[in-house]
């Protein structure tokens, strides 16, 4: 993983951390500041994408 990567997981930091606790809902895009982000956690897998920007986050809960 390149340090630009640490960078844009870094920004998604305060939005995953909400979604391991179980807030989805009224989420802020961390890019774009809008209400727009779509999550998905089916099984052990993490989705988070906004509509509006188009930016997203793929993952694997490792709990």
């Amino acid at each position: 993983m390149s340090e630009c990567d640490y960078d844009e997981l870094s920004v998604w930091q305060d939005i995953l951390d909400d979604v391991m606790n179980g807030h989805v809902d009224g989420l802020v895009c961390p890019f774009c500041d809008k209400k727009a982000l779509e999550v998905n956690t089916d099984g052990p897998k993490i989705s988070v994408k906004c509509t509006e920007c188009g930016r997203w986050f793929e993952g694997v809960n490792a709990y």
